[in-house]
């Protein structure tokens, strides 16, 4: 079943920045039917995985307040999410954004915990953090923390819903905030369109308004007061009974229990329903439109929007997946395939949002074009249609859903614990939409086949309802979209159209899917798990291979990960590119057999490795890992370049790198880092010089280079034997064979600023912010400072973000995080700004910087002390599924760092760390002139009349 966040929320768990707010309520007794349901709904089971130990219950409080607990011993860190069913969607019409703005200002403080920053600063300094986020119809309110300080935390997490003190003082400095998560985004392509996605549906729909908020539209205005109207919808909305809850810890399941209720039964139930929206987003006044959007971006892509009914109540049945399963199959013959063979898109998806609009929304089919199929647009609308067809024709075949059933059962037989925060987050959002007892395995739930219920959204898939998407460069666009800076045009999809693309349809002969012969319900035997470090299974000319057992999850899962190393891939801005140009290549010959994979749970991806070297990755089931592992080998060493795959793939790197400069400022920032500090990192202007040159000749010369003398790196994790994975690296060895020693293998080489040497980068952008990064590093390698630093920005990082982001509102985006390189000690501080010029953000930052060092001197030793054991408890916490487990030594062993015993230095060094070490390393390190250092910045368009910081 589709869930839906709104592209609010996604943006905000994607930066990861902190959205708080606040409330006040009263209480209310319980009813009898109250304490009825109390008793039902403890004896409820969940149902889990057999693969999952941890413990499930739920209860109903008192007041309303549903609760779901899970209780796992090996945790620890502990999660808490709230949502109350309230969003976007009901904003007021004289408030646009004002659910936002209030799930900003509801965590500035409570009667019993006044202090502003107070609940953030306590979850950083104990090991974890906060965040919430407003989606269409629901606010989620969310922390994990250390789990020894869990009732402490829920003591201040939940006084936010009981006596928040919305503090005016906070007002506009809030305001500000919002606004600059605004400016942040309305240069977005995503953000325009789902903006428009709305403003060109039902009027009446609130989708068609704005939802995010900025400055314009939150503030007072004749009859409506900001302040009094965020209390009117707080005092509205905000109550136990519209409320979900779920706590994730190692506490037992009576001792969740009981700070449920201890914490949250006083939480005021005004007894209100569940607010919904009624209004459909698309009636027939807004099918058969097509809307053009000229994008920020050089995107080309077309959409085919088919609106239709939410149907999240039939989750047991699956009619949607049935559907999508079989639209965006890459089986030789289907839509996608055929489309891409004719050289007309390079990729094509699909997916349902059945609740975009509330109660109905839309199958969207997507398209990736090529410069050929921008130029037959009608050609590619046409095939979509006529594949629709098939499928209503000749689709309903019941033996789809059986092997789907199959499939997903299997799924949940091996389904991973989710992280703590993550789970939290999930169940709470289900919950008002599911069964409790059905929260863990509603996704992988297939009832019973049901032609009827496939059949009705089918019917709904109509040419003359559709809403079809033109999104390129060159589109005739006439109209802003309001609050954002894209335009677009909407017209009325003509009869000629209808003809035309009823005519093309005949032009298609498409096949449905076969069943996937890469599913296997067996599973293979579960190997003893001899080396729980890394053991050489082989090294020897042209192969070496590494084979490492999971301590905790001893599964029928495998992460096998090859690399095809050489060591030119990135000795001048030609080879990068051509690096990046075969991987295309090589990633569209296999989209097939990647496509087939992912339908049965297995994992394949191809992607260049840290040295531009190609990476092989194949992770999931391991009974079909040797079959796969040598057909994608044996594709790679036969491998055609065609004149098509060529252009395509240039074409996209080209658009790749145009666009990484309209990236989020921040983002560009992060990259630029890693580039300054990796040697031969080459940036988008370097690289794009040297695309423009290259030929096919000269890629088919590559590939040859890279095929004559590889040294091939295996590294399994999991469920292999060692005679297994020494049968991997053999096989390899035989179909791309070299002479390369491992001793020659090609690692990544830094480049770290020397004592009192400064490096900068400065550049302008194309979007309105301005950002500065500043790093300082050590001298030398220690695992002593980068724990020390890891200490101190647990405590430097929360009042650096509060100071500056909260109460001086310099900018959204503040950051600070340790960045060690190749073991040496590194500090980084960021600030994007939407209001100040690069010098003022500097200069702030160099004073915020000075000046901490008295806050430093001051903190309580036991305030060091507890966030460096929230630190090592982290370290040490038991991973939550094999995914996470398999990941602990990757990294090592990609820098050949063959002791793999980071984590144990790690945590030697945590171990050591006094109050009087942050001082020094802070003194020496962050105060110190004679540090090496590195000074990034990027001017915005609002400021290019302003000069950069100087480096002093």
């Amino acid at each position: 079943m589709s869930k839906r966040y709104s592209a609010l929320a996604l943006g905000i768990l994607l930066l990861g920045g902190v959205a708080l707010t606040g409330c006040e309520t009263t209480t209310t007794a319980a009813s009898t039917s109250t304490v009825t349901a109390v008793r039902n709904l403890e004896d409820v089971t969940i149902i889990k995985s057999p693969n999952d130990d941890r413990q499930y219950g739920a209860l109903l409080l008192p007041n309303g307040l549903q609760v779901v607990l899970v209780s796992d011993p090996s945790l620890e860190n502990s999660a808490a999410s709230l949502a109350v069913g309230v969003g976007s969607a009901h904003n007021p019409k004289d408030q646009l954004g004002l659910a936002h703005y209030l799930e900003h200002m509801l965590f500035l403080g409570t009667e019993k915990f006044p202090e502003p920053d107070g609940f953030m600063k306590y979850t950083q300094a104990n090991g974890g953090s906060t965040n919430a986020f407003t989606a269409y119809d629901k606010t989620n309110y969310l922390f994990q923390i250390n789990a020894g300080k869990f009732d402490d935390a829920l003591d201040r997490f939940s006084d936010y819903f009981k006596k928040p003190t919305f503090d005016p003082h906070y007002s506009d400095k809030e305001r500000n905030a919002v606004n600059n998560e605004w400016s942040l985004q309305k240069a977005q392509d995503p953000w325009n369109l789902y903006a428009l996605q709305g403003y060109t549906a039902n009027p009446a729909n609130p989708s068609s308004k704005f939802n995010i908020g900025n400055l314009d539209t939150l503030k007072d205005k004749p009859g409506s007061v900001l302040n009094d109207e965020m209390r009117k919808f707080y005092d509205a909305y905000y109550s136990a009974n519209i409320m979900k809850l779920t706590l994730v810890g190692k506490q037992s399941l009576p001792e969740l229990k009981a700070l449920a209720q201890k914490h949250f039964s006083s939480i005021p139930n005004k007894n209100i329903p569940l607010p919904d929206v009624a209004e459909a987003g698309l009636t027939k006044a807004e099918w058969g439109k097509s809307i053009h959007y000229k994008p920020i971006k050089d995107l080309k892509s077309l959409y085919v929007d088919f609106p239709v009914k939410s149907n999240k109540a039939e989750w047991r049945l699956k009619p949607n997946e049935f559907i999508h399963n079989l639209l965006t199959s890459e089986e030789p013959g289907t839509l996608g395939e055929q489309l891409r063979n004719q050289g007309l898109v390079k990729t094509l998806t699909a997916y349902f949002d059945s609740e975009a609009y509330g109660p109905d929304g839309i199958l969207r089919v997507q398209a990736d074009l090529t410069d050929a199929g921008l130029q037959k647009q009608d050609e590619i609308i046409a095939a979509i249609f006529a594949y629709v067809d098939l499928i209503k024709a000749k689709g309903l075949d019941q033996n789809y859903y059986r092997e789907l059933q199959a499939m997903r059962s299997k799924d949940f037989a091996n389904a991973p614990k989710p992280d703590p925060l993550q789970q939290a987050i999930a169940l709470t959002m289900a919950q008002f939409d599911l069964p409790v007892e059905n929260l863990l395995n509603s996704e992988y739930v297939y009832d019973r086949y049901d032609a009827k219920a496939i059949k009705q959204v089918l019917s709904q898939l109509e040419e003359n309802r559709a809403r079809v998407w033109y999104v390129n460069p060159n589109e005739k666009v006439d109209t802003p979209i309001a609050f954002f800076d894209g335009k677009y045009a909407i017209r009325d999809i003509t009869a000629e159209e209808y003809k035309r693309w009823n005519s093309l349809k005949a032009n298609y002969k498409f096949n449905l899917p076969p069943l996937n012969d890469l599913f296997t319900d067996k599973q293979a035997p579960i190997v003893e798990n001899t080396y729980l470090k890394p053991h050489q299974v082989i090294s020897q000319a042209g192969v070496e291979a590494y084979l490492v057992h999971p301590e905790f999850y001893r599964e029928d899962k495998g992460q096998l990960s090859l690399q095809i190393n050489v060591d030119f891939a990135k000795s001048s801005p030609r080879q990068a590119v051509l690096a990046s140009l075969l991987n295309d290549v090589f990633a569209k010959q296999n989209l097939t057999l990647i496509d087939r994979a992912a339908r049965a749970s297995l994992g394949v991806d191809l992607q260049l490795t840290v040295t531009n070297s190609q990476g092989i990755f194949i992770t999931g089931y391991t009974t079909k890992h040797e079959l796969l592992l040598t057909q994608l080998l044996k594709n790679f060493a036969a491998l055609p370049i065609t004149d098509q795959w060529f252009a395509e793939a240039k074409d996209s790197l080209e658009k790749n790198l145009l666009n990484a400069k309209k990236n989020h400022v921040f983002r560009q920032l992060f990259a630029d880092l890693g580039r300054v500090t990796t040697k031969n990192g080459y940036n988008e202007d370097e690289q794009l010089a040297a695309l423009a040159s290259i030929t096919k000749a000269d890629l088919l010369a590559y590939q040859d280079a890279v095929k004559k003398n590889a040294l091939l790196r295996l590294f399994a994790v999991g469920n292999y034997t060692e005679a297994q994975v020494k049968h991997f690296a053999e096989t390899a060895a035989q179909i791309l064979p070299g002479k390369r020693l491992p001793e020659a293998r090609a690692i990544n080489s830094f480049i770290i600023p020397a004592a009192g040497k400064v490096t900068e980068f400065k550049e302008d952008v194309e979007l309105a912010d301005s950002a500065v990064l500043q790093t300082w590093f050590g001298s030398k390698k220690s695992d002593d400072e980068q724990a020390q630093l890891a200490v101190l920005n647990a405590l430097f990082g929360n009042a650096f973000f509060m100071q500056l982001r909260t109460h001086e509102q310099l900018g959204y985006v503040v950051t600070s995080f340790e960045y060690p390189v190749d073991d040496v000690p590194g500090f980084v501080m960021l600030v994007q700004s939407s209001n100040t010029d690069l010098p003022g953000i500097k200069a702030r930052m160099d004073k915020f910087r000075k000046d901490y060092l008295a806050t430093l001197k001051s903190t309580d030793e036991k305030e060091i002390e507890q966030a460096k054991q929230a630190l090592i408890a982290n370290v040490l916490e038991k991973p939550t599924d094999f995914y996470a487990e398999a990941s602990r030594y990757t990294k090592e062993f990609w820098q050949g760092k063959y002791a793999f015993d980071a984590r144990d230095r790690n945590l030697a060094a945590l171990q050591k760390v006094t109050k009087a070490d942050l001082i020094r390393i802070y003194e020496n390190l962050l105060l110190n002139e004679k540090s090496g250092k590195a000074l990034l910045q990027l001017r915005g368009t609002n400021f290019k009349t302003k000069p950069f910081a100087p480096i002093k």
